[in-house]
């Protein structure tokens, strides 16, 4: 295979990435998807596993059936929603209950049913703690902007502080605790 033809292999896998996250996102099956384009279930799957191409015309029925331009399908341009931003002033910050806590938290990652990653910012007030042991799918991550937290995992205690990094799986109970006036704490939920 010379440089070129590798390239447009690369440039291949690249798309069909991007057309597979697009249509997960959209909650759009390969059955409904193929229905949509008329293009073969299996020549989907493989042009999304970068093993198989599409001609010009397949892509813009493709792009239609994903809603999206063709150029945003092989990553020239951005649909509105690719970025998701949310400024500091715009940024709603909600109390749990006190039973739970009475932290103050504000969601950072986009709304969506079918989350695969979750962003909080969490204040966590002096000895504010979290009663109950929450525990879930995927993994969890932990990054002290500032102030001074205790993390109990199971049966380990972490004490972390400003700048300090914690990622565990989701499934082991865990606790979070504040150690200072106010500590905050910015929580990523993956695939939970």
């Amino acid at each position: 295979m010379n440089k070129q033809e590798a390239t447009r292999t690369e440039e291949t896998v690249g798309y069909g990435f991007q057309a597979r996250a697009l249509r997960i996102s959209r909650n759009i099956t390969l059955d409904q998807l193929a229905a949509q384009t008329g293009l073969s279930k299996g020549h989907l799957s493989r042009f999304e596993r970068g093993q198989k191409s599409l001609s010009v015309a397949a892509l813009i029925r493709l792009a239609a059936a994903l809603d999206t331009s063709v150029s945003s399908l092989l990553g020239e341009t951005l649909d509105e929603e690719a970025l998701h931003v949310v400024r500091r002033q715009d940024r709603k910050m909600h109390t749990a209950p006190a039973e739970n806590g009475g932290y103050l938290y504000a969601m950072l990652s986009r709304p969506s049913e079918n989350r695969a990653v979750s962003a909080f910012l969490v204040e966590v007030a002096a000895e504010a703690e979290r009663p109950s042991e929450a525990n879930h799918s995927g993994e969890e991550i932990f990054l002290v902007l500032s102030g001074e937290v205790e993390i109990r995992v199971a049966d380990r205690t972490v004490i972390l502080g400003e700048g300090d990094y914690l990622q565990f799986p989701g499934r082991l109970t865990h606790v979070i605790k504040g150690r200072e006036a106010l500590s905050r704490v910015f929580v990523v939920v993956i695939g939970g």
